[in-house]
């Protein structure tokens, strides 16, 4: 009979095979034992003398080297945890960062006294920014587009697995295939990272899509693109709030600033980085 070891004894195998993730083993080893056992974290650390099953083991073992070979554990699990928001997220989408949680926090700012809002998500990937906004702003009518169906289809699946039903979905280049109309508010992560850039680790580059990450013109393509046209499908007064990367708040503020843009206003992340900027439009400065 093959030995099995306890919850305790299987944590302590799988930080040793992820030791090279330092302090992030532990956690990595938990989301994984978690998807296994369909126990929560709390109840693994509770009972971890607790003995796995067999076919449970055998599957942690699986999970472990996909991850110990560079493979990031939402896309083995299948899952990541956004605005407090279990998605589902496949390799055919970007898999939502912390950092974006900013780009929420500064909308809902933004929308404060305007809760039935007309709000477009551009690239919209996993859905994660639009289901943030649709579940804290239930009378908000949010537009959301892609120009990938696949990561529609993820999208659109997390939207039914939440039950959030104020979001159209559409495949659409930015703004392509979209009608004029005017939306109280404009967000986008579009990709910002060059394709030079050496700060894009390794892992992410070979598994994550690198349509969702890398932009022409040192990583501003499409910022720039989104800037020029935003102001054609915002109100009078509307708001446009970017995603961009730390190094960028400055180039995003000038492009905003030459679209006629105003109140430009860049906050920072948890790591102090110049990550999300915000700005106003006014048709009389354009």
């Amino acid at each position: 009979m093959t030995e099995v070891p306890n919850i305790r004894q299987a944590l302590l195998t799988g930080k040793h095979r992820l030791a090279n993730l330092g302090d992030q083993a532990t956690h990595e080893c938990l989301i994984l034992l978690q998807n296994v056992t369909q126990k929560t974290k709390v109840k693994l650390l509770a009972f971890d003398e607790e003995l796995l099953e067999v076919e449970q083991y055998q599957r942690f073992i699986q999970l472990l080297e996909r991850r110990a070979a560079g493979e990031p554990s939402a896309y083995i699990i299948e899952e990541k945890e956004f605005w407090s928001l279990p998605l589902k997220v496949t390799a055919d989408v970007l898999i939502p960062r912390s950092d974006t949680e900013l780009l929420v926090e500064t909308a809902l700012a933004v929308l404060a006294n305007k809760q039935q809002a007309n709000i477009l998500d551009l690239g919209t990937g996993s859905g994660c920014i639009a289901l943030a906004l649709a579940s804290e702003l239930p009378q908000a009518q949010i537009t959301a587009c892609d120009r990938s169906p696949a990561c529609l289809n993820i999208a659109q699946q997390n939207a039914k697995n939440l039950g959030l039903e104020n979001i159209s979905w559409h495949e659409s280049d930015w703004f392509s295939a979209l009608s004029v109309k005017p939306y109280d508010l404009i967000v986008s992560n579009p990709p910002y990272i060059a394709a030079d850039d050496p700060d894009l680790a390794s892992n992410v580059a070979e598994y994550e899509p690198t349509y969702a990450l890398i932009a022409q013109d040192q990583g501003l393509a499409d910022l720039n693109k989104i800037i020029q046209q935003a102001g054609d499908y915002l109100l009078e007064a509307g708001h446009l709030i970017l995603e961009h990367g730390w190094q960028q708040a400055g180039q995003v503020q000038n492009a905003l600033r030459q679209q006629g843009f105003s109140a430009i206003e860049t906050r920072a992340d948890l790591q102090g980085h110049e990550r999300v900027s915000m700005a106003q439009y006014s048709s009389h400065v354009r």
